[in-house]
């Protein structure tokens, strides 16, 4: 692979290179490699079918996590967040005790106590990890859909982004069955409140839980508004914004 300088930046396949771009810039490699043909039959490519396969189950595993929170996920992320997720997915297959080589699978290895603990606390922006956001416990009760912070007082407990006036913190809860590839979610009402020094008891609260089968799931999410002429707006770039895997029941 070698990074493409010329002025001209190409794209698709020429003389047997392929041109293509990335976030890190222009590249080139040469078109090549073995017929997917022989690939799927021959047996000298049984390990590689079999990473295949699984390889796709965890892809579908990242897909259906990061769907389940999409409403929140789209506002507090970082470029490189499906990859991490998916890099601790591949972990948790690894934990399938149950199926052979090439068959294991993200919901027999999240069955296991092991395999929540690897993906509980997961941080959606790793720029703006929730513990650097938000300076202060919370108490979340599962078996309510309740987060509460007391004595909270926004200017001091939160980072707070230039130009920020207004911040709301969310609460989502999914119920992920990741056997049969589906989720359900439930999310808070916003109800941003101005940054400022006066303390309150917050309380954000979930209408009711997600009556889906599979793995209850809570997230916090926080996030920052500028205020101009009486209307809220979403900072540039959600940098700061925080989406955090809190629970997992």
């Amino acid at each position: 692979m070698a990074k493409e300088s010329s002025i001209l930046k190409l794209k698709g396949t020429l003389d047997g290179m392929t041109f293509y771009k990335n976030s890190e810039g222009h590249y080139v490699r040469a078109k090549g490699g073995i017929e997917k043909e022989r690939i799927m039959n021959d047996a000298n490519f049984a390990r590689t079918r079999e990473n295949m396969n699984e390889f796709a189950n965890i892809n579908a595993a990242g897909k259906l996590i990061r769907n389940s929170v999409s409403e929140y996920g789209k506002r507090a992320r970082d470029m490189r967040m499906s990859s991490r997720l998916v890099s601790i997915i591949a972990k948790i297959k690894n934990l399938d005790s149950l199926s052979v080589r090439g068959r294991r699978t993200f919901a027999n290895g999240f069955d296991t106590a092991a395999g929540k603990a690897l993906l509980l606390d997961f941080d959606f922006n790793k720029y703006a990890p929730l513990k650097m956001v938000l300076n202060k416990d919370f108490v979340l009760d599962a078996a309510a859909g309740s987060l509460t912070i007391s004595g909270f007082k926004p200017h001091t407990h939160l980072t707070v982004p230039e130009y920020a006036t207004h911040v709301n913190i969310g609460l989502a809860c999914a119920a992920l069955d990741a056997e049969n590839d589906k989720a359900e979610t439930v999310y808070s009402v916003a109800a941003p409140v101005v940054i400022n020094d006066d303390v309150q008891d917050l309380t954000v609260a979930l209408d009711a839980l997600p009556a889906g089968t599979g793995v209850k799931m809570f997230y916090v999410l926080v996030e920052f508004f500028q205020e101009i002429n009486g209307e809220l707006y979403a900072l540039n770039g959600n940098n700061m914004n925080a989406l955090k895997l809190v629970e997992i029941g």
